[in-house]
């Protein structure tokens, strides 16, 4: 990888994180890879969560979760800042001997363990327009740092290795001072019919000053060599989309392109996770690494039938909601 790349990856995931702020905060670096035909694939995920006017409470979150068919593996463990490290001027997250950067990944929680490394030559894919990545709104970012990474190394559970080789996935960054009200969010790294197709979406509803807003759809899609970013905040309002449990349809349309997708998946696929709030209270995410992706494309320069993209099983497809299992089915854990 050349240098300017390696220091492109490194400035992206730089931490936000000021330790004496009461504000409230939270920071996430995750990585997730998929097997590269089996209904395999894990999430990993390193967090610094800061509650509001408390940062005597501030803490590590170090996640994890195996996804191997329709059975589900998580764990997780809390840190002390103290044994916590978020560099702002360089890529070396740590939480007690566990450890993240630009190339490797490292940790253990009780009886599982993992140590992966992994390289990327795309660059970064921003989510939002890039002047909305300075000041107080929205108040959740979203960066992919390394898209199209791939992953080797093994996972440890107990007595069970699983090798790592070959797996293709992401290295991701989010933070901001409260998690967003409701939404779905969805990755594709590399369709089954078009594998250097990446896809990036989300549909949320937002709560700006007691007003709940329509369902708004943000979309960037890399295809063909070409990069479509349907991110502008007018065209929050005109891209389309809707989503329930467990099923998510999205339509987008510019000059240039126009999209319709739907991303699901079954209950069995997802595993429930409480994500503190730093404005207090919690939400509930349901996690699945293993969805399926239909995603129908016409470029305004192509002629004939829409190109039909699928991926069965390597869709990332998450939910945060206020609900409880009562209202999906889903346990939620820790």
């Amino acid at each position: 990888m050349k240098i300017q790349a390696i220091q492109t990856i490194a400035k992206v995931n730089f931490s936000r994180f000021k330790p004496q702020s009461n504000k409230g905060f939270y920071e996430s670096y995750f990585i997730r890879g998929n097997h590269p035909s089996e209904k395999k694939a894990f999430w990993i995920r390193y967090t610094v969560f800061a509650p509001k006017d408390r940062p005597q409470e501030n803490m590590g979150e170090l996640w994890f979760v195996y996804f191997d068919g329709n059975k589900i593996y998580p764990a997780k463990q809390e840190f002390p800042i103290e044994m916590c490290k978020f560099p702002r001027k360089h890529f070396f997250v740590e939480l007690g001997a566990n450890f993240i950067n630009s190339a490797q990944a490292q940790g253990q929680i009780e009886e599982i363990s993992w140590k992966l490394n992994y390289t990327s030559a795309a660059a970064p894919i921003f989510l939002l327009p890039q002047n909305l990545y300075i000041g107080p709104f929205p108040k959740a970012k979203s960066i992919v740092s390394q898209p199209f990474a791939r992953f080797g190394g093994y996972l440890k559970m107990g007595n069970q290795k699983i090798n790592i080789e070959n797996w293709v996935g992401s290295q991701n960054h989010n933070w901001g001072e409260q998690h967003t009200d409701w939404y779905a969010w969805g990755q594709v790294a590399g369709f089954d019919n078009s594998p250097a197709t990446f896809l990036e979406v989300v549909t949320a509803k937002l709560n700006i000053k007691g007003v709940e807003t329509p369902f708004l759809t943000i979309l960037v899609l890399h295809h063909n060599e070409k990069k479509y970013q349907l991110n502008q905040i007018n065209q929050w309002f005109t891209n389309k989309g809707s989503f329930d449990y467990f099923d998510w349809t999205f339509e987008c349309q510019t000059k240039e392109i126009q999209l319709k997708g739907r991303i699901k998946a079954s209950a069995n696929d997802f595993v429930g996770l409480r994500y503190l709030n730093p404005s207090g209270g919690s939400k509930n995410c349901l996690n699945s690494k293993v969805a399926s992706c239909e995603l129908e494309i016409r470029e305004t320069n192509q002629s004939g039938m829409p190109q039909a993209l699928f991926s069965e099983h390597k869709c990332a497809f998450e939910l945060l909601t206020n609900e409880g299992q009562e209202h999906h089915g889903i346990k939620i854990n820790f």
